[in-house]
């Protein structure tokens, strides 16, 4: 069976907003060569300005909600969100507690959720997949 092969790259801009950092090592991971997102066509960016996608992880803290708005704003449209991991779906262990609010995807209005503490590579590849065809949809 044959995979799609996406029509352009993806540029990928990460954004954590108050998490443990599981869900940061095993976004790292994708770099690895078992995982390796580059033979895909995407790549992680340092700037929102060129990103097509923002993925988010964590509660949203008090300390990163101005910060977190800014980078959607500067995102060109249309903008994605890819929620990763079960805080940043709102159902993980430190929603709520501390400075922490709601998940980081649930303010952000993700358009995937990719569930799990932390979530597989593999689930985070399906979940990019899948926001890289929903962002073709919106594009076409």
């Amino acid at each position: 069976m044959s995979q799609r092969r996406f029509a352009r790259s993806l540029a990928i801009r990460h954004l954590v907003c108050g998490s443990c950092n599981g869900c940061e090592l095993e976004m790292n991971a994708l770099s690895a060569p078992q995982y390796d997102i580059s033979q895909e066509g995407w790549s992680i960016v340092a700037s929102p300005r060129h990103a097509d996608i923002i993925t988010v992880t964590g509660p949203m803290t008090e300390a990163m909600r101005l910060a977190a708005r800014r980078t959607l704003e500067a995102t060109a449209e249309p903008v994605l969100v890819v929620a990763v991991g079960d805080c940043a779906s709102g159902e993980g262990t430190w929603c709520g507690a501390g400075s922490a609010g709601a998940g980081a995807g649930q303010e952000l209005k993700a358009s995937i959720v990719v569930r799990g503490c932390p979530p597989t590579p593999d689930a985070l590849r399906e979940g990019l997949r899948a926001a890289a065809t929903l962002l073709d949809e919106r594009n076409s």
